[in-house]
């Protein structure tokens, strides 16, 4: 049983879709056509035990940061539960699908998706480390939620890799922490040249809405910076580490940063 869609992604892309006997809504974009009807067991903060029990999951996997609290109260009851630690790195997350394979005795097909991954993701970043820091475009990274409030990303994040590897260099990349609730003030005076908003696939909001509410980004907007709402999808993804959405998100961003540079002189 799977809690996280980034989980979800890793057990389909390694082969154990048919183990998976209960998921969140946010799990389906990444379940293949024929299972998307599995049991909906719970979201990032509550579970419906009554089908927990009914279910009797050999593991049930849960995301670390989000479902922390949700992991002691499984454990009270005797559930299995294992703690996916959330990637602090690119790294990380090529360790979590080793390490959620080996938990269902998917070795080979796990480790032969991260070496495939890996020599896809070489290319881009042996050129990353060539570009100095002072030749890097400035992005702010904001993740928007249903209810309208929003963080960013730290250091210890797999999104602050993903934007270094593209060419880019997260304008919090020198807050070690994890992802948290950035001060107006403080996105203002690290300068963004781009901003990109990571937008659940259930919502619903366009970029004049966006900016509407978010008066500090329309008027960094305003000021030249250009801003991008990128709709979670299976294939493109902000928020999630899942194997799909990895390359993909790292050439989105890629192709954002090198439009900025071509309109702007670093």
């Amino acid at each position: 049983m799977s809690l996280s869609p980034s989980i979800t992604d890793v057990l389909v892309s390694i082969g154990a879709s048919d183990s998976i006997v209960g998921v969140t809504p946010f799990c389906r974009p990444w379940l293949n056509k024929d299972i998307r009807e599995l049991n909906i067991v719970g979201d990032y903060l509550r579970i419906r035990i009554d089908v927990l029990k009914k279910l009797r999951p050999d593991y049930v996997l849960l995301q670390s940061h989000v479902h922390d609290k949700l992991y002691s109260e499984l454990r009270s009851k005797g559930f299995n539960v294992v703690l996916i630690p959330l990637p602090e790195s690119m790294l990380d997350a090529l360790s979590n699908i080793v390490f959620i394979g080996s938990l269902l005795d998917r070795n080979y097909e796990s480790r032969s998706l991260v070496a495939k991954l890996i020599d896809q993701l070489h290319p881009l970043i042996k050129d990353s480390y060539l570009k100095p820091l002072s030749n890097r475009v400035k992005v702010y990274i904001e993740y928007l939620w249903p209810n309208w409030t929003y963080t960013t990303s730290g250091a210890l994040t797999f999104i602050n890799d993903e934007v270094w590897v593209a060419g880019g260099l997260n304008i919090f990349y020198d807050v070690i922490n994890k992802f948290f609730t950035p001060m107006d003030e403080d996105v203002i005076s690290r300068r963004p040249k781009l901003i990109l908003v990571s937008v659940e696939y259930t919502m619903k909001v366009g970029i004049n809405e966006y900016l509407k509410k978010r008066s500090v980004i329309k008027e960094l907007f305003r000021q030249g910076c250009r801003v991008e709402l990128i709709k979670e999808s299976r294939d493109v993804n902000l928020a999630h580490w899942g194997p799909t959405a990895l390359l993909p998100t790292v050439k989105v961003i890629r192709k954002f940063i090198d439009v900025v540079k071509a309109n702007y002189s670093l």
